[in-house]
């Protein structure tokens, strides 16, 4: 709750200023005092008791002072954009590489994060969903629902789509369901190659970048040197097609990214922001109730309200 008018509160202490400030003057009878029509209420054998008044006064003040509840800004984002995710769920994502302060996790629990990191950064930017394995498909159309985005990407699992990989229908899709009047950018996460799909993934980053849809795209998994399961000399990241992903952000106007461990997963996020600027939040208007009436109706309830409430008793008839 908060004032709009708070100065009006000065006026509390003003019957104060005419009681001590003003001269007296004499009146008929009592000696000097301060003769007003209104002075013989404060007196208790005369109107309303001091204390009435006093609480009288005060809800009299704070109803001036135009007492208001605010609701939640309505905020406009400027210069918002959209971004489609599309995410990697195919059988290589379960492969424990990703280190984050000695602690070993799977590639999937690590990309989760970064999708909930990067889905909670961007509140005014619309974010679609989309997942892919031997086949791509939407999750979450665009939407500014960041709740119910970061509920999806906490759920991603890797039994909902497959075992390959569908690179081009990734692509497919999100060129399908991203608006064209719109700045878009589609970020793509794998860790492998494109084993699986109708759709060659050359074609369509070209056919998005027609479509003015700018692609970044991301490889997960860690170094030979760096893998920290029992794995001998094998390179986890084996399956990583890295000249394709480089291929598809040159042909889609966007960057290719490496993820190693968590901490080039935080790193990347930073750059995604730097290249696709955040939207600048803008405060259109503050809804707010005024509050005003119920001091207003209290200081009415204490003037009407008799000087001596008298209950009557009941007299019971007596039997003689």
């Amino acid at each position: 709750m908060i004032l709009a008018w708070p100065w009006f509160s000065l006026a509390l202490a003003l019957p104060l200023l005419v009681r001590f400030g003003l001269p007296p003057m004499k009146g008929r009878k009592g000696g000097n005092r301060l003769v007003h029509g209104g002075f013989p209420l404060l007196q208790p054998q005369a109107g309303q008791p001091l204390w009435r008044m006093m609480l009288c006064w005060c809800a009299l003040v704070l109803a001036l002072c135009r007492p208001q509840w605010q609701e939640p800004p309505i905020i406009h984002y400027q210069s918002s954009r959209d971004l489609i995710l599309a995410v990697d769920l195919s059988d290589s994502m379960r492969t424990q590489d990703m280190l984050d302060d000695g602690e070993q996790t799977d590639r999937l629990a690590a990309v989760r994060q970064q999708i909930s990191n990067l889905v909670a950064s961007r509140p005014g930017d619309r974010i679609a969903l989309v997942v892919f394995a031997d086949h791509a498909y939407l999750l979450s159309p665009l939407t500014q629902e960041t709740g119910a985005l970061l509920t999806l990407a906490r759920e991603l699992d890797f039994d909902l789509v497959g075992r390959t990989t569908a690179l081009g229908e990734a692509i497919l899709l999100a060129r399908q369901h991203a608006d064209p009047t719109r700045p878009t950018a589609l970020l793509l996460v794998t860790d492998g190659r494109n084993t699986s799909g109708n759709a060659d993934p050359l074609t369509e980053a070209r056919l998005a970048a027609k479509a003015g849809i700018r692609l970044y795209t991301l490889g997960v998994g860690a170094d030979p040197d760096t893998f920290a399961a029992p794995a001998g000399d094998a390179d986890p990241s084996a399956e990583l097609d890295e000249a394709l992903l480089q291929q598809l952000a040159t042909l889609g106007g966007g960057r290719y990214f490496r993820a190693r461990n968590r901490g080039d997963l935080a790193a990347i996020n930073q750059a995604i922001d730097t290249l696709e600027p955040l939207a600048r939040p803008q405060i259109l208007s503050r809804p707010h109730q005024e509050l005003y009436p119920w001091p207003l109706a209290l200081a009415w309830l204490l003037l009407c309200w008799p000087a001596r409430w008298h209950i009557p008793l009941s007299h019971r008839p007596s039997h003689e």
